[in-house]
């Protein structure tokens, strides 16, 4: 199954989303002590973290550029699996003239997940 992003209405943004991948990010602070050694203390819970790069026509960029820029959720389905949250760290769009596409990257901190019915 191909890899697609959707607005939370279930509009489709974009089928051509080129990687999606899973990851967890963890909270650490850590100090040294006096006698050397480390304590690690865990901040919080873990969060999944979706590093997406996606491309898009004109009208879609301009879409997701509103989307993060409100923290408007969004959807990604991946496989069997939904992914629902806010975009974060939205990098700088690439353009690709010839084919009128941008590609961008950015990460989906993920609120809800569940599996394709």
């Amino acid at each position: 199954m191909i890899t697609k992003l959707y607005d939370i209405e279930d509009v489709l943004i974009s089928d051509l989303v080129n990687s999606a991948i899973l990851n967890l990010e963890v909270t650490h602070i850590k100090n040294k002590l006096l006698d050397g050694t480390y304590h690690v203390q865990t901040i919080g819970d873990s969060i999944d973290v979706i590093d997406v790069t996606v491309y898009v026509n004109q009208l879609n960029k301009t879409k997701i550029d509103y989307l993060y820029k409100t923290a408007t959720p969004v959807k990604l389905v991946k496989e069997d699996k939904w992914y629902k949250g806010i975009i974060s760290d939205l990098g700088s769009w690439e353009v690709f003239v010839k084919r009128q596409l941008y590609e961008g990257s950015f990460k989906l901190y993920v609120s809800e997940s569940g599996d394709v019915e």
